[in-house]
């Protein structure tokens, strides 16, 4: 008897060597070409209405089955696999078929980072489990940073509930010139089947291979998804789209989306997906500055820091390079030396226990994703995706709401941690009221408010909910030096908190993250005060008359509260064309709450009636919509009008 090639290297995987001859000999028997052609039709209309491109990565091919079939059926494929012989045999079937595949020999669990280019989608069929669940993750996670972001992956895996109803130690499979013995043993503790394939074939000496495959819990799949990055969409059963799993479930197909906003581009608050846009924007030019061919770029705000330029060349002058060599050890969260500053700027008492700085709001969001363990997290339907997509990454699940359905959502899901963004992506300011009710409800069910308040500056400091954290010892609330101070490069933000809860953002936030010559300048500009009055005189000038073109020319607009420099709207086709017709670049983003909701704590979930019962509800997509900046200049409130001038929508 011979055993597998496996035995001579005890650092070996044993996945190296089993996928060979004698696997695929006796595999042949129970993947038919009539099987293949059904996963392949099931994953061609996955892709085909899903993907937002035709490259696909077909994880541990094999001997090719579905990467040829989807070549077949029009995709670009890739298939990459641990075993040489499966490759060869690849190859030789896309010849036959006559399709291109390119075929990779890549260990995917064990190579560090994957010598892929990007892909649109990935499929991974039977050939999930072979490593530890670490290796499984890191696998999830070197597939996620392959896909664009919008990309798909359809993962499949053998669903151990059913399987463990039928688990026998031995059985035997025999047909003409081929017998094949099966010894298995589950390990419950640790969720692995160990065993081996003794196969003969003819007269040849028999050949042993062995294995050792974790077999998951469907859960258990969702959680390393969730936990790689990936928003979960669905989960198909055996192979049929919309067919829910259930205990005596074969099979079970994740539907798996790599989130709209890149790692590198999710700090872009509220950013279209590139995957979307297909081309990436040039990044904004000065204050007048127009798009070239008669466009007006209105995704950004360039010409707000007209209105503030004084106050940030005050803030600026006369800092020194030692301000710049300054390293505050004995202060590492900078309290002592901004509490001062911003009690005077707020206008109420705030201790060195209350206050800490970091990296701007995107730092900080980061250290409450970790703050927000073991989670869930709670956040508001389009809202900002950083802290729920990084606490996801950390083992947590992301859940989205509504501000109608937060009592109801709440009840539900006992997250640790609410994110809330003030302003809203359509601009409602909520007030102070509406904030005491939530952070009342959060804290009857021990849930901590994450308050975002970085669009806040725009209505000054007399609008902010920082005097709320004095009532909620519940409540952290975030503050930048980014929108309407036009200093985001300084890398400076605040959170306020109650003493014990701000002792609990430091375990988890580096310290000394402002850096000395940023926070310089931070606080200078706060000593000044609200400045943004002539700012805010600009918006409430200029922002009904573009609210008032937009709507002329066919826009549902909703301006959102006077001082944001920006309004919104539905994002469908017919506002798209209208928006190409007339020359204006804008940003398409997710849709948040309906407009009116703001203030209204609803006690009722108000989705369908079987919402409860959904496994997989984690978002509830409210549709996209158009953020559209108001033009501040005098060149680029021209641009805009002479766009309708133009288009004949305006005389």
């Amino acid at each position: 008897m011979t055993p597998g090639a496996q035995g001579g290297d005890a650092h070996r995987p044993w996945y190296q060597d089993f996928f060979g001859e004698e696997f695929w000999a006796v595999a042949a028997h129970e993947y038919t070409a009539e099987r293949t052609a059904a996963e392949a039709d099931y994953l061609a209309e996955v892709l085909d209405a899903s993907a937002p491109g035709r490259r696909v990565l077909d994880l541990g091919c094999g001997t090719g089955r579905h990467a040829v079939a989807l070549a077949g059926r029009g995709f670009r494929v890739t298939g990459a696999d641990v075993g040489e012989w499966a490759l060869r045999q690849a190859a030789r079937s896309a010849a036959a078929a006559g399709v291109e595949v390119e075929w990779l020999h890549l260990d995917l669990l064990r190579e560090q980072s994957w010598p892929v280019g990007e892909f649109d989608a990935m499929v991974c069929v039977q050939s999930f489990g072979w490593g530890s669940d670490a290796q499984q993750l890191r696998l999830l996670r070197e597939a996620r940073r392959a896909l664009v972001p919008g990309g798909l992956l359809v993962l499949d895996h053998s669903n151990v509930l059913t399987i463990a109803s039928h688990y026998v130690p031995e059985a035997t499979f025999e047909t003409e010139g081929l017998l094949a013995v099966f010894r298995r043993d589950y390990r419950v503790v640790r969720g692995r089947s160990t065993g081996s394939i003794e196969v003969r074939r003819g007269a040849a000496e028999p050949v042993v291979i062995r294995d050792d495959v974790r077999l998951y819990q469907p859960a258990e799949v969702r959680d390393l998804l969730i936990r790689a990055g990936f928003e979960i969409e669905r989960a198909d059963a055996d192979f049929t789209i919309g067919r829910q799993a259930a205990l005596t479930t074969r099979y079970v197909q994740f539907v798996a989306r790599n989130p709209e906003a890149a790692d590198t581009t999710a700090i872009n608050r509220w950013e279209e997906p590139p995957a979307r846009r297909r081309t990436e924007p040039a990044a904004p030019g000065p204050a007048d500055a127009v798009v070239p061919g008669d466009v007006v770029d209105l995704r950004w705000s360039p010409d707000e820091i007209d209105f503030v330029q004084p106050s940030v060349d005050r803030a600026f002058r006369g800092v020194t390079s030692g301000t710049a060599r300054a390293y505050h050890v004995t202060d590492p969260y900078a309290a002592a030396q901004a509490a001062p500053v911003l009690s005077e700027h707020f206008g109420l008492e705030l201790r060195p226990d209350t206050v800490t700085a970091g990296t701007g709001a995107t730092g900080l969001l980061h250290a409450c994703a970790a703050l927000a363990q073991p989670g869930p997290v709670l956040h508001l339907s389009g809202g900002h995706p950083d802290l729920p997509r990084w606490a996801a990454r950390l083992g947590s699940e992301a859940f989205a709401t509504r501000i109608g359905n937060l009592t109801a959502d709440l009840d539900r899901h006992a997250p640790s941690v609410l994110v809330l963004d003030r302003p809203t992506i359509a601009g409602d300011l909520y007030g102070r009221e509406t904030l005491d009710e939530i952070a009342r409800a959060a804290r009857a069910r021990g849930t901590t408010v994450v308050l975002d308040e970085a669009y806040a500056v725009y209505a000054g400091p007399d609008a902010s909910c920082v005097p709320a954290v004095s009532e909620h010892d519940n409540l952290i609330v975030l503050r930048s030096m980014s929108k309407g101070y036009c200093c985001g490069g300084l890398r400076v933000g605040f959170a306020v908190a109650a003493p014990a809860l701000t002792r609990r953002l430091r375990d988890v936030l580096p310290p000394l993250g402002a850096s000395g010559f940023g926070l310089t300048v931070a606080l200078r500009l706060l000593a000044q005060g609200d400045i943004f009055a002539g700012l805010r005189a600009r918006i409430a000038e200029v922002k009904p008359e573009v609210t008032a073109l937009l709507r002329e020319a066919g826009l549902t607009v909703t301006e959102g509260a006077a001082c944001l420099p920006w309004v919104t709207a539905p994002a469908h086709d017919a506002a798209r064309a209208l928006l190409e017709r007339l020359g204006l670049r804008v940003k398409e983003v997710p849709g948040q709450e309906t407009p009116g909701t703001g203030g209204q704590l609803g006690s009722r979930h108000q989705g369908d009636a079987g919402a409860a019962d959904r496994e997989l509800s984690d978002t509830e997509n409210s549709g996209r919509i158009f953020k559209i900046a108001v033009p501040l200049s005098d060149a680029r409130l021209t641009a805009f009008r002479a766009a309708f001038t133009r288009s004949g929508q305006h005389a």
